[in-house]
């Protein structure tokens, strides 16, 4: 009966053609690297507003914001990451970050690096669109994250497709035994 999360969430209200949903604009704000600027601005914006719920509620929500490949394979995210905590006054754990399986996996050894780093910082973090690309469960089990979310593919046929049932119900499991 409370309010536990909130996730962030980016849409460009476009003075011609209205609102926009995130596919209609990040790939090209990933191809041209406004992805960089504009990822900075949702955490910051989004740690704003956690800030504010921290000083006003007894029980603050988790806010989460996801973590564009791009800004996942730059060397400098744990120390924006860091920097915005602290200039906003967040508790960290009043944060989650979630970064898309396929950009986890696509340095994987890297990735186990960089999310333990985050972990250091006290943050929340999810695997998100689990399901989707080609996970390693070797490295599965290395990374230090505290959520996986299934992509909506699977989560659509659930109480209509038996194999989709089944993909969740072993995805859930799997999480469940490595904690």
């Amino acid at each position: 009966g409370a309010v536990v999360g909130v996730e962030a969430l980016i849409r460009w209200e476009h003075p011609v053609w209205g609102l926009l949903q995130p596919g209609a604009f990040i790939p090209m704000a990933e191809e041209t690297g406004l992805i960089e600027p504009i990822g900075r601005w949702v955490l910051i914006k989004a740690c704003r507003q956690g800030r504010q719920w921290q000083s006003k509620c007894a029980n603050p929500p988790v806010v989460s914001v996801n973590i564009s490949a791009c800004q996942f394979q730059e060397p400098g995210l744990v120390d924006l990451v860091s920097f915005v905590l602290g200039a906003t006054g967040l508790d960290p754990q009043l944060l989650k970050l979630e970064i898309t399986e396929s950009a986890v996996m696509a340095d994987a050894a890297r990735a186990v690096e960089t999310l333990k780093q985050l972990k250091e910082l006290g943050v929340g973090l999810a695997i998100d669109d689990f399901g989707t690309g080609y996970s390693s469960l070797n490295y599965l089990r290395r990374f230090q994250v505290d959520a996986l979310k299934i992509d909506r593919t699977f989560i659509a046929g659930l109480g209509n497709d038996a194999g989709d049932r089944a993909i969740v119900e072993a995805v859930v499991g799997l999480a469940h035994t490595l904690g």
